[in-house]
């Protein structure tokens, strides 16, 4: 009876120790899961379209994965380790109940080590009395031996009951958990299957042709400011002499009225010039601001 009890206080301790220790350790896996989802919510803001969607969707999986984890400690804690833990009490109540077996199991030893002596000396009126008191004690320790007999094979009962439903809740908890995280696991690689990268890649693209277009535009923005004027009205050293006299007999012929109109016509080249260059740095700001 000893034995039973000893070898349960130490190996239900061990196990309600370990068991307690991987509930502990599935609840930090939680948390650092937790973790996980939200650094994969904010990683997907800065993504393209069919990529944040896809990082989202993992986001949400895992959270719900979160979920059941969550209900497998709850679980846990209270189908598998309470019940191991109460274990404690109910071995210090039968190593009380041994301790006060073996008192009385001591008491009858004595009173019968008493018989003996007065056996030997054989005074008849003590030697009954001897016996009297013997055989009490003699009653009180069959009593005992019934009770703690009885308490005892009552608690292997119970141990083998307790240990037999509190691993197989312990193995449902398990399988649950594990039933769901496969459902959620198995949409999750479907929907990272599904996700379309080369969108994402070619929109990428996109943005760094917009980008090398708008550094062109930059460039051709800054020659086009004399380009107007250069190409309407070549400088003298680029025209040619048969140029130059055609210009100086037109303007010895035609006087005063063509040289106002050569500067309305020049007006309006530099009107048309700043409005055309209004017009670049108007699309480039425009450009910028998308």
């Amino acid at each position: 009876m000893e034995q039973t009890v000893r070898h349960a206080e130490r190996h239900l301790g061990e196990i309600c120790f370990l068991l307690g220790s991987y509930t502990r350790k599935t609840a930090k896996l939680r948390d650092k899961a937790d973790l996980l989802v939200a650094r994969l919510l904010d990683f997907s803001g800065t993504e393209g379209p069919e990529l944040q969607v896809g990082l989202r969707n993992l986001a949400e999986d895992l959270a719900m994965v979160q979920d059941y984890r969550q209900a497998q400690v709850e679980r846990l804690d209270t189908r598998v380790v309470a019940p191991l833990k109460a274990y404690g009490d109910i071995v210090k109540n039968k190593r009380a109940d041994l301790k006060k077996f073996s008192a009385d199991m001591n008491r009858e030893l004595k009173e019968l080590q008493k018989l003996e002596k007065l056996r030997l000396k054989s005074p008849a009126d003590r030697q009954s009395i001897a016996e009297v008191n013997a055989q009490r004690a003699s009653n009180n320790a069959q009593r005992s031996i019934r009770e703690v007999e009885e308490a005892i094979t009552t608690f292997q009962r119970q141990k083998l009951e307790d240990i037999k439903t509190i691993f197989s809740d312990f193995i449902t908890v398990e399988m649950l958990f594990h039933a769901k995280a496969l459902e959620v696991y198995t949409h999750s690689h479907h929907n990272l299957e599904a996700m379309n990268i080369q969108k994402d890649l070619e929109l990428f693209s996109g943005r760094l042709q917009m980008s090398d277009s708008l550094t062109g535009h930059l460039d051709t923005g800054v020659s086009s400011r004399s380009s107007p004027l250069m190409g309407r009205y070549p400088s003298p050293s680029a025209a040619s002499p048969k140029g130059q006299s055609l210009r100086a007999t037109l303007a010895a012929t035609i006087g005063h009225n063509t040289r106002q109109q050569h500067g309305q016509l020049a007006e309006k080249a530099r009107r048309h010039v700043s409005r055309q260059s209004y017009a670049v740095q108007y699309a480039r700001m425009r450009r910028w601001q998308k």
